[in-house]
């Protein structure tokens, strides 16, 4: 099933934890990519070639696609005819949704290579997934192009399949468009019969020696079974490779795209449970993320959970636990609101709390926290004043549109960069976020999740390297601004994250203010030397202590 090819990612090298040999954190990653790509351009070029491929698969898993592509462009005006590099180029391009772009990369290197090099046949993939988006992304997808687009897609899958069954993530792919053309309607591949090519997939991967088993099997498994309609086998098989410890980000976001987008798997009550429990733990991996669109929020919300059957047939006894973990996030996110000028598109993020949690009175009263920088009382550049802004709780009611009526209080971004708002007509059906006592305890387990609408796109469930990095709370911590405590945190965020909440790990409470972020050059807290890449936050706890004039 895998849209990704069959080279395998280093099991020393998950997304955030120890990606490219060693490296121990995404800050690392990306430091080192950036070092090499400037290797690259010196006059000694060729002896960082080797590192440099060796960072490619590393930002591929870690999602950095863009340091990828980057990385990839230079070796290729050095080495040409260096496929592989070529091939993860093509990836990434798919990723970030310039597909025709990777048809004609693909379709360029694939013609140069006999039709049985592992390169080329990793390509064929590839062109497939290409090919499958553009049908899968098509409004009408009975539209000749989108026909098109589906009848290449399944002849990219089809021609390594039936050269070489061994080839069996074409053949799940293949299994998986058939089963979809079919259900659709559409007269593609009518010589193929989908439970038969199912058949031979199983067969084929029960073949696979134990040891040439990649990570990439039980996936590809789960859709032969699926074609197959054999639910228990289905679900064993996710167990399998999404329970356990070592489960990675990569793997399961494209087991939820194919589930989801391919064998629409929420038009079944087993169906949706699935995907369901799926979310839910791929939200527990590093590296893991998950976009949701407002209308989708509140379906998820609303549908009622898997049976504990299920989730214990998938994720074993910690099932439920994970899954209320999931549901508890979701119910979190409706609290999360945009923050817009009116008639506008969003430009940031705020969220709904209790007045009394952040030192102001009556301490029942609703109010939204976002930043300075969002809205502010002249409109300082990037801001707004508040009486051009609107507030949207979309998790909830996308049509809602709440006016400020007073900004209650302010601090400058030199300080809590943060602004309180009384809305004009009050708040109903939407729960305030609980704020933590006090912040989490340093260690390497530490993490912190981030929900907002990152580039003003959907509501986003940033989870990505989470990992909390420092902060200047108590025990050891030493605030460099009077009366703010700082937090540092490395969950990948963008413009329009401005404001949004910062929750600790288990309880989905509120710790922190997400309020500035950078790839590089963040300087560190605490006293300590030098910098890195890191987001920044206030922590909730010195907002509500910080003095107030109202």
């Amino acid at each position: 099933m895998a849209d990704t090819g069959t080279v395998p990612i280093p099991s020393s090298a998950p997304a955030g934890e120890g990606q490219g040999g060693g490296l121990s954190s995404l800050p690392d990653l990306r430091d080192a990519a950036r070092r090499t790509l400037d290797a690259l351009s010196t006059l000694n070029a060729r002896a960082s070639l080797d590192t440099a491929r060796a960072l490619l698969e590393p930002l591929r898993d870690a999602r950095e696609y863009r340091a990828l592509m980057r990385l990839a462009e230079a070796i290729g005006r050095l080495d040409p005819k260096d496929f592989r590099t070529r091939r993860l180029y093509a990836q990434a391009l798919i990723e970030v949704d310039l597909v025709t772009a990777a048809i004609d990369v693909l379709q360029a290197f694939i013609h140069r290579l006999p039709a049985n090099d592992c390169e080329a046949v990793e390509a064929m993939g590839l062109l497939g997934r290409a090919h499958k988006q553009i049908f899968f992304d098509a409004r009408d997808r009975t539209d000749p192009g989108a026909r098109h687009a589906l009848t290449q897609a399944i002849a990219a899958y089809r021609n390594p399949f039936e050269r070489n069954p061994a080839n069996v993530w074409h053949g799940a792919n293949l299994v998986a468009l058939l089963a979809n053309s079919r259900r659709l309607g559409i007269p593609v591949a009518t010589d193929l019969d989908p439970v038969e090519v199912a058949q031979r997939l199983v067969k084929s991967l029960d073949a696979v020696p134990d040891s040439a088993r990649d990570e990439w099997y039980l996936p590809s498994l789960a859709e032969a079974y699926l074609g197959l309609d054999r639910w228990d086998d289905v679900e064993r098989t996710v167990k399998s490779f999404a329970a356990g410890p070592g489960a990675r980000a990569f793997l399961l976001a494209s087991a939820l795209r194919q589930f989801t987008r391919v064998w629409d798997l929420e038009a079944t009550e087993r169906g949706r449970g699935l995907v369901d429990i799926l979310r839910a733990r791929l939200l527990q991996v590093p590296g893991g993320e998950l976009r949701i669109d407002s209308g989708d929020l509140q379906r998820l919300h609303q549908q009622p959970a898997p049976s504990d059957a299920q989730l214990e047939a998938i994720l074993g006894k910690r099932g439920a636990q994970t899954f209320k973990w999931w549901k508890t996030g979701l119910a979190r996110a409706q609290s999360v609101a945009s923050i817009r000028p009116r008639l506008g598109s969003r430009i940031g993020t705020g969220f709904l709390l209790r007045a009394g949690d952040v030192g102001i009175a009556p301490a029942d009263e609703l109010v939204v926290l976002t930043n300075f920088h969002v809205v502010n009382p002249n409109g300082a550049s990037p801001g707004i004043r508040p009486e051009d802004a609107e507030v949207v709780f979309e998790a909830v009611d996308a049509d809602t549109v709440y006016e400020i009526d007073t900004l209650l209080w302010s601090s400058a971004p030199e300080q809590c960069d943060a602004s309180l708002l009384r809305l004009k007509q009050p708040v109903r059906g939407i729960e305030p976020l609980p704020v933590a006592k006090s912040l989490p305890v340093l260690g390497e387990s530490a993490q912190v999740y981030v929900v907002g609408y990152p580039g003003g796109r959907d509501l986003s469930f940033s989870f990505q390297d989470n990992e909390l990095l420092d902060h200047e709370g108590p025990p050891n911590g030493v605030p460099q601004i009077p009366g703010v405590c700082r937090v540092h945190y490395t969950a990948p965020t963008e413009g329009g994250s401005s404001g949004s909440p910062v929750f600790n790990a288990n309880l989905w409470q509120v710790i922190a203010l997400h309020h500035k972020g950078g790839k590089t050059g963040m300087p560190k807290l605490n006293g300590a030397s030098g910098s890195y890449g890191a987001n920044e936050g206030i922590s909730i706890q010195s907002i509500a202590a910080f003095p107030k004039k109202t």
